[in-house]
């Protein structure tokens, strides 16, 4: 067993160093005053959305986001990629953009043949029918049919 006064030591030890660097964090969360980080507190950042070229839209008509909202699917293209994504609207009030931004949840997808794939999901498939439809896999199963929008 170690003596109670090697005990304190430790302890006092362990205290002095945790001291030390809870000050030396707090010093680098300030920003100093000469640095560009310092702004106005109504400092507002207006950051530009990543857009791209509506390609499609198709209103799915079997199921309601989570607010009892329509949704609808846009397919976008910038530069090589396509995306496709998820948009919501109430009854018939759909406005959709020529220059889209493409959102955290689109999922990117490539050209398959006569089909598209998830680049990230290989088993979700789009395809579009004869009739402009489009028609949502998930693997081999077909899980949604949404009228063409646009």
């Amino acid at each position: 067993m170690m003596p109670v006064y090697k005990v304190l030591r430790l302890v006092v030890a362990v205290l002095l160093v945790s001291a030390v660097f809870s000050c030396s964090s707090e010093d680098k969360k300030k920003p100093g005053t000469d640095s560009t980080a310092l702004a106005k507190s109504n400092t507002v950042v207006t950051m530009h959305a990543d857009t791209g070229h509506l390609v499609g839209a198709w209103h799915d008509e079997a199921i309601k986001s989570d607010k009892g909202e329509e949704i609808a699917y846009e397919v976008i293209s910038k530069g090589h990629k396509v995306y496709i994504q998820a948009i919501t609207f109430k009854g018939k009030e759909l406005t959709l953009n020529d220059a889209p931004p493409i959102t955290a949840s689109a999922s990117e997808i490539r050209k398959d043949g006569d089909k598209y794939v998830g680049v990230n999901s290989p088993t979700e498939v789009y395809k579009i029918d004869k009739s402009g439809n489009l028609l949502i896999y998930d693997g081999e199963t077909l899980v949604a049919i949404c009228k063409r929008i646009l």
